[in-house]
């Protein structure tokens, strides 16, 4: 059985990221990005010290036009001799802030980025689909599924842990299902908000969330 065990959101107006990483780390954290700093806030508040150390994975999708402004600097880069590669390109890119992060996360064994580029549409019911299955199969203990967006003002991050085995608060239990509900909830990058008030005022047992790329594969909360 696969248990959700932390959801979390979170804004943070630019300037204040920094303070936000120092209460979460306690001490200040330099040279890191929004990305960056978004993603670490969201993983240590979602895992506590005692479970940072196993097996984890992180899926993860973003929104803003970093996969579009990306090309253009490379190929300047790549046409010149000299030119060095921007240094806020580097730490902007997912893959080098997960790299960041992992040094906080000792259990961090994997990572993967799905960019979004339609707006207001997320890919919750694919990530937690995906996270699902490798539990399921045994492949981590854990796996958090994040949105993040870095390029908001104020910028924003939803999280959700899933993991193989429940924790004393752990509110809720997961199953994917190959039906249709016509109440389900769509696939929105706030969808972990909407999660969150269900789980204090639910008025059914039950929730679930569709995405309308995936029309007959529903996503099934049951609190515990």
């Amino acid at each position: 059985m696969i248990f959700l065990n932390a959801v979390f959101s979170q804004q943070h107006a630019p300037d204040k990221l920094p303070a936000a990483v120092r209460a979460v780390l306690g001490k200040p954290l330099h040279r890191a990005n929004t990305l960056t700093q978004l993603a670490l806030i969201g993983a240590l508040t979602c895992l506590p010290k005692e479970r940072r150390h196993l097996s984890t994975a992180l899926l993860w999708q973003s929104s803003g036009d970093l996969h579009l402004k990306t090309p253009t600097p490379f190929e300047e880069v790549c046409r010149s001799q000299t030119a060095p590669i921007p240094h806020d390109l580097l730490t902007g890119l997912p893959t080098i802030a997960a790299m960041q992060i992992q040094a906080f996360l000792p259990g961090l064994e994997s990572t993967t980025h799905i960019p979004l580029t339609t707006e207001n549409e997320a890919n919750w019911s694919l990530l937690l689909t995906l996270a699902s299955n490798w539990l399921n199969e045994g492949r981590y203990a854990q796996v958090l599924c994040a949105y993040l967006d870095s390029s908001a003002e104020p910028t924003n991050a939803h999280w959700l842990l899933l993991a193989n085995n429940s924790l004393e608060n752990s509110p809720a239990n997961l199953h994917i299902l190959t039906m249709t509900y016509s109440n389900a909830l769509p696939d929105t990058p706030d969808f972990p908000v909407h999660l969150a008030q269900w789980l204090t005022q639910a008025s059914s047992q039950r929730l679930h969330l569709q995405s309308a790329a995936m029309p007959r594969l529903a996503v099934e909360f049951a609190q515990i």
